[in-house]
């Protein structure tokens, strides 16, 4: 079984697509491109391989749509090992007679996607602003100002996928047909190592799968004045994020940078705090969907992005934003 996308030339592109599991949870992002693959195709059969055991009774719940999942639930692929990982993504790959790999540009398909690349002699293109078409993508350029059309060069390609902000609606009560997929021997240097182990915050979402995000730049004033933000994130059930100034000055953790150093976003509401807004957060956060900003800076660049502004003291707006949250939620 397989997603074969016709191109305008008539060619047949055997897609396969990588879904990521962090902690045993499916991430959001993989989750979105699976159901938009599933919007694209029309209702015809997507291939995607998963790697790492799932938790839950119905792990795989989420996924919609007709297709068909390899998953790999080794416990070794638990946690992430890029020569691991990339040995069973190449095996099935290849042995599957596949000529597109997709993921979703997240931090693992970033590290993960180059080193494919090289193994399988593919073309990358990497950070699509949509899903490719006869063996091409978008992509924005210089910070968002701009949009490229990028075509693969090899017979053989790797796509990664910014994340959307657009709602889905995929009625279907089809659910994919899951296989399992054993590791495959594995040659000296691919042998697994991990070096050292970071675990996020238990309970924190991550900035990249958030709905609703609340970041905060230089004009917090310092670490201090992330309390605000992180009880304004909690009330509107969201999570919270940060420029590179407030991670540089070590106020937050690199985890929760947004930008083209840190991560790309696309919540369904973002609320700049204190953000006067270079060109490489805004290209972060240009999938978002509606974008609120407070600064006290009226010329501050932010607002040229947001759909909502409000010019004042952060710590002085804040506190009757918060209060006026509660209270309406009281009301319902």
């Amino acid at each position: 079984m397989s997603d074969n996308t016709i191109g305008s030339e008539g060619r047949v592109h055997n897609r396969l697509m990588v879904l990521e599991q962090r902690e045993g949870v499916l991430k959001g992002a993989s989750v979105d491109l699976w159901h938009r693959m599933q919007m694209e195709c029309g209702g015809s059969e997507l291939r995607a391989v998963l790697l790492g055991p799932v938790d839950g009774e119905n792990p795989l719940g989420q996924l919609l749509g007709s297709g068909v999942i390899h998953h790999a639930g080794d416990e070794r692929l638990r946690e992430y090992d890029p020569r691991l990982y990339g040995a069973v993504i190449r095996s099935l790959f290849e042995g599957e007679g596949c000529s597109e790999l997709l993921f979703a540009d997240t931090a693992l398909s970033r590290d993960l996607a180059p080193a494919l690349s090289v193994r399988l002699g593919a073309s990358l293109l990497s950070g699509c602003s949509a899903l490719p078409r006869d063996r091409s993508c978008s992509r924005r350029l210089y910070s968002g100002a701009a949009e490229g059309n990028f075509v693969a060069a090899s017979s053989r390609a790797i796509f990664t996928i910014s994340p959307s902000s657009i709602p889905l609606e995929l009625a279907t009560g089809t659910v994919p047909e899951v296989l399992p997929l054993a590791i495959p021997a594995l040659r000296g240097d691919d042998l697994p190592s991990i070096v050292r182990q970071v675990v996020m915050q238990v309970g924190m979402v991550d900035v990249a799968e958030a709905a609703v995000v609340v970041a905060g730049g230089r004009g917090m004033g310092g670490a201090e004045g992330f309390t605000l933000l992180e009880e304004l994130a909690f009330l509107l059930g969201g999570t919270v994020g940060a420029s590179r100034t407030a991670v540089d000055e070590g106020w937050r953790p690199h985890g929760e940078q947004i930008g083209q150093t840190g991560k790309l976003i696309a919540p369904r509401l973002y609320i700049a705090c204190g953000i006067s807004g270079a060109v490489q957060h805004l290209a972060g956060i240009s999938g978002a969907g509606t974008v609120v900003a407070i600064n006290s800076d009226p010329h501050a660049p932010i607002f040229e992005a947001t759909d909502f502004g409000l010019v004042g003291n952060v710590g002085e707006v804040l506190p009757d934003f918060i209060a006026a949250i509660r209270d309406f939620l009281k009301m319902q």
